[in-house]
């Protein structure tokens, strides 16, 4: 038998931080992989969710999986219905222009308030906007792939360091909810270049401190992007 001794302080200590570490929860990537399924169409607009199946293919049990789909629930990514489950909501053209409306005058706000972002972020804007400008080039399911999460991952970078995270959390909520319409566009036939060259524009504004008339610039061009793509919707 291994001898046993009491611990001391240090270990103690060590012990105590150890437990308090916080921990993500599964939800918070079960959520996160479901979105992804959402975005890209492999959860069609319409989709009713399995959950046994769904939990199989997670490799999750249900009571994590269904925590994630209440949570999708609430912020409108998944609707349910007593008796029937989860399903993914029907793409609606007045959605898709309604999120553009809302993040209008966010993403204003977001830039004026918001510094400089840091040169890391800039590089990874910079990426961001040339791996899509590839894509844009290629086949359509390539292109909806790359464009349908562009706009989410340029916001969490762009307003990396905004000092009001509850405003970056509503035009991330937004712009999540925006992607699987980018992709079901595309795969119609929308060719996103107008959002690309408003991207452009955007990209140098974000490099000067004075940038109000670019963020109201910017959201035009992204708001005419979106009605023409919404007009490929069924």
């Amino acid at each position: 038998m291994f001898p046993i001794r009491p611990w001391g302080r240090r270990e103690l200590t060590v012990a105590k931080d150890r437990t308090m570490m916080p921990r993500k929860p599964l939800r918070d990537d079960i959520k996160r992989e479901i979105r992804h399924r959402i975005a890209d169409g492999r959860l069609a607009a319409g989709a009713q969710l399995h959950e046994s199946r769904l939990a199989a293919e997670l490799a999750v049990s249900r009571t994590p999986l269904r925590e994630a789909m209440l949570g999708l629930e609430a912020s409108g990514f998944l609707i349910s219905d007593l008796g029937r489950g989860f399903q993914v909501p029907d793409l609606n053209r007045g959605q898709f222009l309604d999120l553009g409306a809302m993040l209008a005058p966010l993403d204003v706000l977001a830039l004026e308030i918001s510094p400089i972002p840091a040169s890391g972020h800039m590089m990874e804007l910079q990426n961001l906007l040339g791996r899509a400008r590839l894509a844009a080039a290629g086949a359509a399911p390539e292109a909806a792939s790359v464009t349908s999460g562009l706009l989410s991952a340029w916001a969490s970078h762009a307003y990396a360091a905004c000092p009001n995270p509850a405003l970056v959390a509503d035009i991330l909520r937004c712009e999540a909810l925006c992607s699987r319409y980018w992709h079901a566009a595309i795969m119609a036939g929308f060719h996103p270049g107008m959002l690309l060259a408003g991207l452009e524009d955007l990209l140098v504004a974000l490099r000067t401190p004075a940038r109000t008339g670019a963020a109201t610039t910017w959201s035009v061009r992204r708001n005419a992007a979106i009605e023409e793509a919404a007009g490929t919707l069924p």
